[in-house]
């Protein structure tokens, strides 16, 4: 009699892991889904903006693209 109780007793335990198993994955996925479009929403930064007087001036910017006074900490510039 003990030896039935116990088989039913680790089916429940079983069936219990199966469920909180398939919880934890689901729960999983929909956050992997959540970053996907958090991350493919996000919109680049735009480089189009209207060309000014100074933006002809000055040294050219290869990490931007662009003129500038030539003091870009980040940006390098050729050497004339």
């Amino acid at each position: 009699m003990l030896d039935i109780m116990n088989r039913y007793r680790t089916l429940r335990i079983g069936q219990l892991l199966l469920k909180v198993g398939g919880v934890a994955v689901g729960l999983v996925f929909a956050l992997l889904a959540t970053f996907r479009d958090l991350f493919t929403a996000a919109e680049p930064e735009r480089q189009d903006r209207p060309i000014q007087d100074a933006d002809l001036i000055g040294e050219y910017n290869h990490r931007t693209g662009r003129l500038d006074a030539g003091n870009d900490p980040y940006g390098w510039y050729d050497e004339d």
